[in-house]
């Protein structure tokens, strides 16, 4: 398996599904089977280019590879994000910067390109459907309508539509489904859509065809819930990932009752001891251990960021408030950046609820 490196900045902190597929090539290949409906079994014709060693303002794309002239991009979230849409699209564009020669660009010859599929796998505890595409036409400026991610718009993928598919766990055929738009209007994708524009001459009919044809950019993105009870046909397909959530569903039953990082470890070694990802928690326990307390970490303290931003901006709507917040927000954000820098992890958790604390490593921290 050949791997292509785009670097765009500094070391970001991997996660724990990073960590899981980053280096096995059979899990690469068996997750890309169980999205793609393929049984392919030569982990040799994958191709990593996932975006390494990088962050590309702010992001770093989990796990991407080419398998023959398909460009597969998977993300993992634990929050829901209605912008991965976007995410996506910058990190497509950093892909195809690497994979193609700029110079090209300017030829005659047509450029071909991998065709792209962007899949998310949803693991976190707010209630989210089954399967569901994200659109960035979703995300646009629309001044005349209210916005589509107001009004549910984006396509939840119904079971019943295709048992077939939900019976063989194949993500493909039910995103084909979805995808499967049928336009009443002629398009320019045809070759007899181009003699349709061509007859187009006034500017009434070159605004009906902008119109028609709009959007002119769009990117979707499959969102697959891989929470017990969702996709169980599908997780079947991919024991790995399965598993995962197994090792995740027992760090969230042990929270409640145990400190962060007991629950973690508590976690992994009922893992290491029951046959669950055996081989993978053992070889990568401590880093699996860190990770995870970071993960679970980084959630609290971007939840208590958003929260401490609107009390205090809150208070009374004055403008001051609203500066206060975003000046308590970036100190906030800085005596976190120093803790993690200095490994003092642990931390992180408790100052988003000890108020003495905070103030105190303000203090020491001269923030």
């Amino acid at each position: 398996m050949s791997e292509k490196q785009i670097l765009v900045n500094q070391e970001h902190k991997d996660n724990v599904f990073r960590i899981l597929y980053r280096d096995d090539k059979k899990r690469q290949m068996e997750l890309y089977n169980a999205v793609s409906g393929k049984n392919y079994t030569d982990a040799e014709e994958l191709q990593v280019v996932t975006l390494k060693h990088a962050i590309y303002m702010g992001m770093k794309n989990d796990l991407a590879f080419i398998v023959f002239d398909d460009l597969h991009l998977y993300e993992h979230q634990s929050t829901v994000n209605p912008n991965m849409p976007l995410r996506f699209l910058h990190y497509i564009s950093k892909e195809y910067e690497g994979l193609v020669e700029s110079r090209k660009l300017y030829g005659s010859t047509p450029v071909k390109l991998q065709v792209p599929f962007f899949t998310v796998f949803y693991n976190g505890t707010k209630k989210y459907p089954e399967r569901i595409i994200l659109k960035l036409s979703d995300l646009y400026k629309r001044s005349d309508e209210e916005h589509p991610l107001c009004s549910n718009r984006n396509a939840a993928v119904p079971l019943e539509d295709n048992e077939a598919a939900a019976e063989a766990g194949s993500m493909e055929t039910v995103s084909a489904k979805i995808n499967d738009e049928e336009k009443s209007e002629p398009s320019l994708r045809d070759d007899t859509d181009h003699r349709f524009h061509e007859d187009a001459a006034d500017s009434g009919e070159v605004s009906r065809i902008l119109e028609m044809e709009s959007p002119f950019l769009e990117l979707k993105v499959l969102v697959i819930n891989i929470n017990s009870g969702n996709n169980t046909k599908f997780l079947e397909k991919c024991p790995t990932l399965r598993e995962y959530m197994k090792y995740v569903e027992r760090v969230r039953k042990y929270l409640p009752d145990m400190e962060l990082e007991g629950a973690v470890k508590r976690a992994v070694d009922e893992c290491i001891r029951e046959g669950i990802l055996e081989d993978f928690f053992r070889k990568n326990k401590a880093e699996v251990i860190a990770m995870s307390i970071f993960e679970y970490d980084e959630k609290e303290v971007i939840d208590y960021i958003r929260e401490e931003e609107r009390a205090i901006g809150r208070e009374e709507g004055r403008e001051e408030g609203r500066e206060e917040g975003k000046k308590e927000v970036q100190k906030y954000g800085r005596l976190i950046l120093r803790l993690t820098e200095e490994g003092k992890s642990s931390l992180v958790a408790k100052i988003a609820t000890d108020d003495a604390l905070r103030e105190r490593l303000y203090e020491e921290y001269q923030l």
